[in-house]
């Protein structure tokens, strides 16, 4: 939601050649400022980075796969680079959010056992 957001207050077209078909009109996927795959590829894999025990490669792996994303989306002409920079940003920040707000198992077993 919070790309969607700055998406619709930016309205920064992407930089590819053709206008967008009628796919990307019903997903809403017609600006490219900031790149919601790459926001997503980063918070997911911070996420999974803090809270799963990885081994090194596989931790290597997790980040390339995130960068790959954000690479990717530049290479298909979908997104700027400073596009997928900010999808970055936005995705770590969401990470910090989630972290902020995040609960334990224990807490959430008393919020619904007192419910």
């Amino acid at each position: 939601m919070t790309v969607a957001g700055v998406q619709k207050l930016i309205k920064r077209r992407g930089p590819y050649e053709t206008s967008p078909g009628l796919l990307d009109y019903l997903t809403m996927d017609i600006y490219a400022f900031p790149a919601g795959h790459a926001s997503r590829a980063a918070m997911v894999s911070k996420f999974f980075l803090s809270h799963l025990v990885l081994a090194v490669p596989l931790r290597v792996l997790l980040v390339l796969w995130a960068f790959c994303v954000g690479l990717s989306r530049v290479m298909i002409g979908r997104h700027h680079i400073t596009d997928v920079i900010s999808g970055f940003i936005i995705g770590y920040f969401q990470f910090r959010l989630v972290e902020l707000v995040w609960m334990s198992s224990n807490t959430c077993q008393m919020l619904i056992s007192a419910w």
